[in-house]
């Protein structure tokens, strides 16, 4: 089971960064009803790059359906966490949760374990935004 989880991440990444490299907006607005969604490897999981650049940093919405969660892992760099519509659960090293609602924001510095977890009726979306390259490892 880890060794399909590692692969799927490892595939999400490559997948994103891809989408990144081709991505880029027209418009100076962009409505969240018009947001290309791009599939992670996690049935439930979405990606949009906002802008940015994985390499230095971006910007990430991640969209997750109802009931779906993110295994423990961790990020390098340090990110804020911006909470946008649903309920995002985040689950800390150990095992506190967070509700966070729209509006909510959090700093989750680099190599700090945890999980995430959408705990609405209606799909979570959460903007993310890394001070440095963006990446993941699931936790041991």
């Amino acid at each position: 089971m880890m060794k399909m989880l590692m692969a799927a991440t490892t595939a999400m990444l490559l997948a994103t960064t891809a989408y990144a490299d081709g991505h880029g907006h027209g418009e100076a607005h962009v409505a969240l009803g018009d947001v290309e969604w791009v599939d992670a490897p996690i049935p439930g999981v979405q990606l949009a790059l906002a802008w940015g650049d994985d390499a230095t940093g971006a910007t990430w919405l991640i969209r997750m359906e109802p009931g779906v969660a993110l295994p423990m892992h961790t990020h390098t760099s340090d990110y804020w966490g911006l909470s946008i519509e649903g309920t995002w659960v985040h689950i800390e090293t150990d095992g506190t949760e967070v509700a966070t609602g729209p509006g909510d924001y959090s700093l989750v510095p680099g190599g700090i374990v945890h999980a995430d977890r959408c705990d609405s009726d209606i799909p979570c979306i959460g903007l993310l935004a890394f001070s440095g390259p963006r990446d993941v490892a699931l936790a041991e």
